[in-house]
């Protein structure tokens, strides 16, 4: 089954899940909803054949309905979740569509210690398959039953034609039991936690999934030490050696760590609508890469989203992307790779064609705001012919209004402010600068400006990462705001923390979570300290009058397209050894300096296709800057930009920091 693109890809194996689900309920976990989403939605399913779609829950009873089909990731608690399910019904047929590889799943869920043997040998596809039967097989206690156990690899969804991401892995995240600095100096899959290590074997059977079915032989390159160890795997798993001997198409594949440069996740500084409206909104329930639209503008009931689910009157949310309307998908392509105006414009322009008071035509306005637009809205409230016609256009519409009217993107604003003020007080004072005692006033004085605790420890988390090893924050300065820190968490525990644990918090723990936060900011700053090419993301502009940031990946693509093919020393390949040592790693960084260009070495350049894949999550902006710089560059490969996730300053912050009470 080979697919052009990673859209293809997503929407050939979704039709091999909907050949099996007629006549059938139709269970799914989050991640697989999430995909179905933007494949087309709950309509693909009950139009195809499913008789109902429920979420994945062991209480669920179907009353007659004899046939299931369960679409999860086959974690052990899934599996266990549709035990229960099985036990509580009367099914006489089941399909398991297993999203994750079966083989992962084998080496997650079996207790035999041979087991990574069976896999080294080809044979962990048939050992997982049979051993997910048999697990179910036993739930119906000796009821004659049909048994299928597939595996469909459904983990992708493409925000564009070259915008990729993975939410069964929104989680994974390039740490190592905690720690953003691996301790130990081989860099291999027993480096990982067991969770984590399942983790991994789960996202590189995925890329090879996806490989696979688009029929593409990979050169792997990768920079950062969970990339390394993520090669590693895709390099000597039997099913992607196997995998590359028949597949035809030479290609690229780029693994980056996103520890090594967070500014770009952690920056206010976007031009990107969908990152804006991403920072504003609250996420579609279960899902890591939708919002939740407030439809109250457009109708007349009350809304009590934010009530919960139990109240009657409760009004579903809208969303932004719409699978089956290509006038929205060409929206919020441009929410990614258009400027805030270009996206008003296109917005009004496809709501004047549908206002029932016949606002300004487009052509006359030198302006779109934000109240021209809910005009329009507000004009189709309670016309639900005219609503259900235009539903997507008006929820884009409802969600870009809500996004520029609220008071967070004030709040917003400031933020960007303030980061660009300490990007220069950074490069113009170097040593010698005050940013950590301004950051110390801002987190005593937050309130009065109506600045969020977890907003000030994102940019925190910036600066850090921006002034990397070759600026140094006096120790002085360092204590005192660790200090405001530890008050600053006490005071604001019940918003930062989750659970009930966070009722019970006690200024000692707060005093030591702020020492932690401290550690965690200074590795931060050491990420790239082995780097030789992207050490420094704190550049001079172009035009010569101040510093600007240019991330590790912005460098990285530059370079990359440069018809001049500089050398890229901190690009490691596979034929260089996957277990290296940081003063190897240092040394033959300084040995490259000096050697001359080989002729011989490998580019990924030298492939018609590359794919760049960030461990940890990308923002639009980044998307729209990458996929510019290829644009431009006038390359003829086909890049295509992958990552777990997209992600908020805010979220980028709780993934590096992992708040928690002990």
């Amino acid at each position: 089954m080979a697919s052009a693109s990673v859209k293809e890809f997503g929407k050939a194996w979704w039709s091999e899940v909907y050949n099996r689900i007629i006549g059938a309920v139709v269970f799914l976990d989050d991640a697989s909803a999430e995909c179905l989403h933007w494949d087309g939605g709950l309509f693909n399913l009950l139009t195809g054949g499913a008789v109902a779609v429920k979420s994945l829950s062991p209480f669920v009873e179907c009353g007659e309905e004899k046939k299931a089909v369960f679409i999860t990731q086959s974690t052990w608690t899934q599996v266990q979740t549709i035990c229960d399910i099985i036990r509580r019904n009367q099914f006489s047929a089941v399909i398991l569509i297993s999203s994750a590889s079966l083989d992962a799943v084998y080496l997650e869920l079996c207790t035999d210690r041979d087991a990574s043997d069976k896999v080294a040998a080809g044979r962990g596809i048939a050992e997982g398959t049979k051993l997910l039967e048999d697990i179910l097989r036993d739930s119906f206690k000796g009821r004659l039953c049909s048994i299928e156990v597939v595996h469909v690899p459904i983990f992708t969804i493409a925000l564009t034609n070259v915008v990729f991401v993975t939410p069964p892995y929104k989680d994974i995240y390039p740490k190592f039991n905690g720690k953003m600095i691996l301790e130990t100096n081989q860099f291999d899959l027993h480096s990982l936690q067991t969770d984590e290590r399942n983790d991994a074997r789960r996202l590189a059977s995925g890329l090879n999934n996806m490989l696979d079915s688009m029929n593409l032989k990979e050169d792997i390159y990768y920079i950062g030490a969970y990339s390394t160890i993520l090669a590693g795997v895709l390099e000597n798993s039997p099913v992607c050696i196997a995998r590359r001997k028949n597949c035809l198409h030479p290609a690229s594949l780029i693994i980056v760590d996103r520890t090594l440069d967070v500014c770009g996740v952690t920056s206010h500084a976007t031009e990107s609508v969908l990152d804006k409206i991403m920072a504003v909104l609250p996420r579609f329930p279960g899902h890591s890469n939708e919002v939740a639209v407030d439809m109250s503008p457009l109708c007349e009931a009350n809304n009590a989203y934010h009530k919960g689910p139990d109240d009657d009157s409760a009004l579903s949310p809208g969303c932004l992307f719409h699978a089956t309307d290509d006038s929205c998908i060409q929206t919020y392509d441009y929410m990614i790779n258009k400027s805030q105006k270009e996206v008003m414009f296109d917005l009004y322009n496809k709501l004047s064609k549908i206002d029932v008071q016949k606002s300004p035509s487009p052509k006359t306005l030198l302006k779109v705001t934000p109240q021209s637009v809910e005009k329009i809205i507000t004009a189709s409230k309670g016309n639900y012919q005219i609503i259900g016609n235009h539903l997507g256009v008006l929820q884009q519409a409802c969600a870009v209004v809500q996004t520029l009217k609220s008071p967070k993107r004030a709040q917003q604003e400031l933020l960007m402010s303030l980061e660009k003020q300490f990007q220069q007080n950074l490069a113009a004072s170097r040593d010698s600068t005050t940013v950590l005692q301004q950051m110390s006033h801002l987190i005593k004085t937050r309130k009065d400006r109506s600045l969020a605790l977890e907003s000030l420890l994102a940019l925190l988390i910036h600066l850090y990462s921006l002034k990397g090893k070759d600026i140094k924050f006096p120790s002085q300065h360092e204590e005192a705001l660790r200090e405001i820190l530890s008050v600053a968490i006490f005071e604001d525990h019940k918003i930062l923390f989750k659970g009930e644990k966070a009722e019970i918090v006690t200024p000692e723990e707060c005093d030591e979570m702020s020492k932690k936060v401290m550690d965690k900011l200074k590795d931060i700053a050491n990420m790239r300290n082995t780097m030789v090419n992207y050490n420094i993301v704190l550049k001079p502009c172009e035009t010569g009058v101040g510093h600007e940031y240019k991330g590790l990946l912005q460098q990285l693509v530059e370079d990359l397209v440069d018809t001049e093919r500089p050398e890229m020393y901190d690009l490691r390949h596979k034929n260089e050894s996957l277990v290296l040592k940081t003063k190897d790693l240092i040394r033959s960084g300084f040995n490259m300096l000096t050697q001359k260009k080989s002729r011989t070495a490998k580019h990924p350049l030298d492939n018609p296709t590359i794919i760049i894949f960030v461990v940890g999550g990308v923002t639009a902006e980044e998307c729209k800057r990458l996929h510019r710089s290829v644009i431009t560059s006038g390359v003829d490969n086909t890049v295509l930009i992958g990552s777990t996730k997209l992600v908020t300053p805010v979220e980028a912050m709780r993934d590096l920091l992992s708040l928690e009470v002990a």
